[in-house]
């Protein structure tokens, strides 16, 4: 009898094994089947003259993600969905950038790219991407021809671009009483496109314009007295300038040591916060300054929780270029999650016409259909001290849409169809 009751038992302790086998076998093939991460290369310049401000972009960028895996990974329609992101230094270089590109999609097996602080890597690595049907979103380049005459179904951008900057700066100079310009711009696609933008600007509204001098140094010059020099013969009564991020920082000591800015009023682009933190007390006051994120403006407790996160994890500051990765991932996050999928052809058509919330003064942009450019806004104001903070910040700030800067569709068409 006891002999029966223990097969018993031992046949319901067996079942029960099976049992708890049973469960754990599907739980395991649940965590087998949780969808696999979305992986995102990034094409960037991480390196050299402009590391901290490429840098800059990539942290904004892992800023939204970090937020967004926090929370268990953008939605999508297979479920939450992690976002992996692999960085790749294409040191200003187009063809190193494309390489970048290359290997990111076919070895690394990224579903789509992401980057380029270089209007000539994102030139370079767009027509990649064309060729190659994989989405390319440019998160800073500035070159107006990325998303004009060499636009395509498979570029993004989600910051301004050279055309929008240009007439942005005409808009607000044609009411000031300079009409005798000097330019000094980068000797490339984005100071060449900085300067046609700003003229035909300035040309169409304030009469009596005229440029005296154009001066193009180069990429990475380390001496600017022949250009200084040649903008105060010229005398101008006001400069426009698109040097940036080591150029700018050495054109502005060295200028200063010739008084160029007690004898004509500069206008910087992008000379905010990506300079002016940099810059330290070095920097001159009464300069105008063009940012897409001014420091401590709008102030919307969205603004500062962003600007207290980033210092708390970088140990810096955010600058524009930080907004810049920042609302490129927001971007991309809001795409993923409306198309259902990183797949590329449904999620381009979930991303035209998109529109999202930012920390910046825009409060909203929106991707145009067309051409795929967003409306995104800048600010302008002047160069002042402050106690409060190591490096100057802005004052007199005034807002310029992006929307009313952009070229028309019909002539995005016109000029794309011109290329072809």
């Amino acid at each position: 009898m006891k002999s029966s009751k223990c097969k018993r038992g031992l046949k319901s302790f067996g079942c029960s094994l099976i049992l708890l086998a049973g469960v754990f076998i599907f739980c395991l093939s649940q965590v087998s089947a949780a969808p696999p991460p979305i992986k995102i290369g990034v094409v960037q310049s991480i390196s050299g003259m402009v590391s901290e401000f490429g840098l800059d972009d990539v942290e904004g960028f892992k800023a939204k993600i970090e937020e967004v895996n926090a929370k268990g990974g953008v939605k999508t329609k297979e479920g939450l969905r992690k976002i992996e992101i692999i960085v790749r230094d294409d040191k200003l270089k187009p063809d190193i950038a494309v390489q970048n590109g290359k290997s990111l999609i076919f070895e690394d097996k990224c579903d789509f790219l992401v980057g380029c602080i270089s209007s000539s890597s994102a030139l370079a690595l767009s027509q990649w991407a064309k060729e190659n049907k994989v989405l390319l979103w440019v998160w800073d380049a500035r070159a107006h021809d990325v998303t004009g005459s060499k636009g395509h179904r498979y570029v993004f951008r989600s910051s301004g671009n050279t055309w929008m900057n240009g007439h942005a700066a005409a808009n607000y100079f044609k009411d000031k009483p300079y009409t005798k310009w000097a330019f000094i711009n980068p000797d490339y696609a984005y100071g060449r496109d900085q300067a046609i933008a700003f003229n035909h600007g300035m040309k169409a509204a304030k009469p009596g314009f005229t440029v005296l001098t154009e001066q193009w140094p180069k990429l990475g010059t380390t001496d600017f007295t022949p250009f200084i020099t040649a903008l105060m013969s010229a005398k101008p009564e006001a400069v426009y300038t698109s040097l940036w991020g080591t150029d700018a920082m050495t054109f502005i000591k060295q200028a200063k040591g010739y008084g160029l800015f007690s004898k004509m009023t500069v206008v910087g682009l992008f000379w905010g916060m990506p300079l002016l933190r940099p810059m330290g007390q070095e920097m001159v006051e009464g300069v105008y300054a063009l940012t897409e994120a001014p420091f401590e403006y709008p102030g919307s407790p969205e603004n500062k929780a962003f600007y207290d996160n980033y210092k708390t994890n970088t140990g810096k500051f955010p600058s524009d270029y930080s907004v810049l990765g920042y609302n490129a991932a927001t971007f991309i996050v809001a795409g993923i999650e409306k198309a259902g999928t990183a797949a590329t052809e449904p999620l381009i058509n979930a991303l035209e016409g998109i529109t999202i919330k930012t920390i910046a003064p825009s409060k909203t942009i929106t991707i145009r259909k067309c051409d795929h450019q967003s409306d995104y806004g800048i600010a302008i104001g002047t160069t002042v001290k402050d106690p409060k903070w190591p490096w100057f910040d802005l004052k007199d700030i005034t807002m310029i849409p992006g929307g009313p800067t952009m070229p028309s569709c019909e002539q995005i068409a016109a000029e794309r169809a011109a290329a072809q």
